[in-house]
């Protein structure tokens, strides 16, 4: 596959968002559970300023038309991982927002996945604040891994946020199936000063999916754990802006 990013649709909306605003983080299991998934993608992804989504499907139609239809005003990014020979449909990370990007950027971890040896992709969507850059980033990080090359893909995203001086959000599906690889990954991002969510109604036995924010107040962090429709919870956070030179603050009631 030549072309790894992929664009769908046109930001409409102003061109930086309010000073409160809300994220929406799933891995959408490529939208396997098609009978109940799209219901509850419309419906929890509505009115949420950005969209990070790991998993995220193109082709056949089938996320397209949902983005196309009930996100007429969101602009999509996809770093696409890799094709399914079948039907020549594609898989990776997905940003979307009715907020156009100023800049659009991807890393692939440099191990691949034992077994499927599918590689795993980062997208980096950077926006403008009013007149402050802010970096978003959707991960999805190897699993089937050595603690090892789990490690350094970490290092690889740790790596490219720490050239970017500003505001930051860090979310997607880590893969944090052991304490190890949790402790790991904390620490990691913690060096860049980026604040871990605690989420609040944390239903999950396996607690996969994470959000890390910089210079931002959390107004509020939880995750949706009655949804059946992919093998993963959604998480939606809701953020509030904090100008330069405020320090952010946990602020959840």
């Amino acid at each position: 596959m030549e072309k790894v990013l992929m664009k769908i649709g046109e930001a409409v909306s102003p061109p930086f968002p309010p000073s409160e605003f809300s994220i929406f983080v799933w891995n959408v299991y490529k939208g396997q559970k098609a009978h109940i998934f799209s219901r509850d993608f419309s419906k929890l992804g509505y009115g949420k300023d950005f969209i990070l989504l790991q998993e995220a499907l193109v082709g056949e139609d089938k996320m397209p038309t949902i983005w196309k239809k009930d996100f007429a005003a969101y602009e999509w990014h996809l770093a696409q991982s890799f094709q399914y020979k079948k039907d020549q449909s594609s898989t990776g990370v997905a940003i979307g927002s009715p907020y156009a990007p100023k800049a659009v950027d991807f890393i692939r971890a440099k191990t691949k996945e034992m077994f499927w040896l599918t590689p795993k992709l980062t997208l980096f969507n950077e926006y403008d604040f009013n007149g402050t850059k802010v970096l978003f980033v959707c991960t999805h990080v190897l699993n089937f891994v050595t603690i090892g090359a789990f490690t350094g893909s970490l290092y690889e995203i740790a790596e490219k946020i720490s050239h970017f001086n500003g505001p930051v959000v860090l979310a997607g599906d880590f893969n944090t199936w052991n304490l190890k690889r949790f402790m790991v990954m904390k620490s990691i991002f913690r060096d860049l000063k980026l604040e871990h969510l605690d989420l609040q109604d944390d239903g999950r036995f396996l607690k996969l999916d994470h959000v890390f924010v910089r210079g931002f107040d959390v107004l509020d962090a939880r995750v949706h754990h009655t949804v059946v429709s992919s093998d993963h919870f959604p998480l939606e956070i809701k953020l509030k802006w904090t100008p330069p030179g405020e320090p952010s603050k946990i602020i959840l009631p």
